[in-house]
């Protein structure tokens, strides 16, 4: 699968009381004003993408920072009887609830209440359903907390009838079914540009280092995506020995980790690919419909949309993987691994996306929707027994 960006939106937050305004002009004439803090990769990345200044770009960072907090700990307080989920709509943290009860302990920390038909565990049903009924053509599924509902993906052309039935059983299931055009790939691609390199099926390939870290001794290590690690060998990186796996999970899951050799050193940074780059702070996980950028050899620096959480994708044969986060960032062959970041917050590496015609593009660039998929940094740094190497 390939990744494909969307249309980003335009936010603009609240400028504050009217009455203080006056105060902070007098402030301002009679002591110097502060200096305004380096614009950060990644703040001119979104400023640029969405039209906005990197004021606005800081501001929008931080405080999307700040409604994903608030949606683990609402979330946290709520039975998946209660709850279905949480999304970023505009200005405001939106926990979708199946009770007035629930609602009131969502106001009460501070988010906005939708009461919903279907439960967490309600949709958790329908994935399994869908799940157990996979074929071919499926391409994805996973739930839409907006619509309160499982969303299926299914291959326009997919004509074959245990897709059909498949079909007809995510229907009978409560799920919404979609047709989509374009094919999903992991994101390996021929060698042709940096980061690094790999033998594998007898040709030589790339892929994109994700995040950095230590491993309980404190050596160096990097995660990055399994389908680049999965039956290779030969790591190299800028020419040099890169390090040898720690281990490997693909399909099921798709991440890696490495333990980098004595001529790697690690940097706790993301390329922006302008000759510069952006710090990794931490790994807050951002909430749905926060922004998000990701780095990658083959598309550079692009930015979009977390869309959607916890998807299961079809990658073609049995090659499914599950627990993926979907977003509108342009991601091509080769950018597989490659960071995803939120802010400074490391989020995920890319595992695939949706592309078209046979160059393989982002559907962007040929007027399609934009969709990527990847792998959870939590969950790769879990796995390995990881920490990640901050700024």
């Amino acid at each position: 699968m390939e990744p494909t960006p969307t249309p980003r939106r335009r936010r603009r937050l609240g400028l504050g009381l009217l009455a203080g305004a006056a105060t902070l002009a007098l402030a301002t004439s009679l002591t110097p004003a502060a200096a305004e803090p380096d614009a950060t990769a990644a703040e001119e990345a979104l400023a640029a993408s969405e039209g906005i200044s990197v004021a606005e770009a800081r501001e929008q960072f931080q405080h999307e920072a700040e409604l994903s907090r608030t949606s683990e700990e609402v979330v946290a307080d709520l039975g998946e009887q209660e709850q279905a989920g949480s999304y970023i709509e505009g200005e405001q943290l939106v926990v979708a609830v199946t009770s007035e009860a629930a609602a009131e302990k969502v106001r009460a920390g501070g988010a906005e209440a939708r009461v919903v038909q279907r439960s967490q565990a309600e949709l958790d049903e329908t994935m399994s359903a869908v799940e157990a009924a996979a074929a071919p053509g499926l391409v994805s599924w996973g739930v839409d907390p907006k619509a309160n509902r499982v969303v299926v993906e299914v291959a326009a052309d997919a004509d074959d009838a245990a897709t059909q039935r498949a079909v007809a059983e995510a229907e009978a299931a409560g799920a919404e079914v979609v047709e989509v055009e374009g094919r999903t790939e992991t994101t390996v691609g021929m060698v042709g540009g940096e980061q690094y390199e790999f033998r594998a099926d007898g040709g030589t390939y790339v892929c994109s280092v994700g995040f950095t870290a230590t491993d309980a001794s404190g050596r160096p290590a990097m995660v990055s995506a399994g389908h680049c690690a999965e039956g290779a060998s030969n790591f190299t990186f800028k020419g040099t020995a890169m390090g040898t796996p720690i281990g490997v999970s693909f399909p099921g899951d798709d991440h890696t980790a490495f333990a980098l050799a004595a001529g790697v050193t690690p940097s706790a940074a993301v390329s922006t690919y302008d000759g510069s780059a952006t710090p990794v702070a931490g790994s807050r996980e951002a909430a749905v419909g926060a922004a998000i950028c990701k780095s990658g050899r083959t598309t550079a620096w692009t930015c979009g949309t977390i869309q959607r959480k916890n998807v299961t994708v079809n990658y073609g044969g049995t090659d499914t993987v599950g627990g993926l986060t979907q977003h509108s960032a342009c991601t091509e062959g080769g950018d597989s691994g490659g960071a995803n970041v939120s802010g400074q917050q490391a989020q995920a590496v890319t595992s695939g996306g949706r592309l078209y015609g046979t160059s393989g593009v982002c559907g962007e660039k040929v007027g399609q929707p934009t969709v990527s998929f990847s792998q959870p940094v939590n969950e790769i740094l879990t796995a390995y027994d990881l920490d990640l190497l901050t700024s």
